[in-house]
């Protein structure tokens, strides 16, 4: 899948709260992942853990839009 590909899935609250649990699990993993610190692996895990935040942002967006038009 290209970055321009886009999936569009309907989760409720529960299966939301579940993403971004694992997305904390996976943040987690990915900053005490035990590496030497050489440029390509500090690069790799910044690169990692910003698209880590992006996707929590995205799913946390939904989340925000889909109960503002429930309310």
């Amino acid at each position: 899948m290209s970055t321009t590909d886009r999936l569009h899935v309907e989760l409720n609250t529960r299966q939301q709260d579940l993403l971004l649990e694992g997305l904390r699990y996976i943040t987690s993993s990915v900053r005490l992942r035990r590496e030497d610190p050489t440029e390509e692996t500090v690069a790799l895990r910044r690169e990692q853990l910003t698209e880590l935040r992006e996707l929590a942002a995205l799913i946390e967006g939904n989340a925000t839009a889909e109960m503002a038009v429930n309310s």
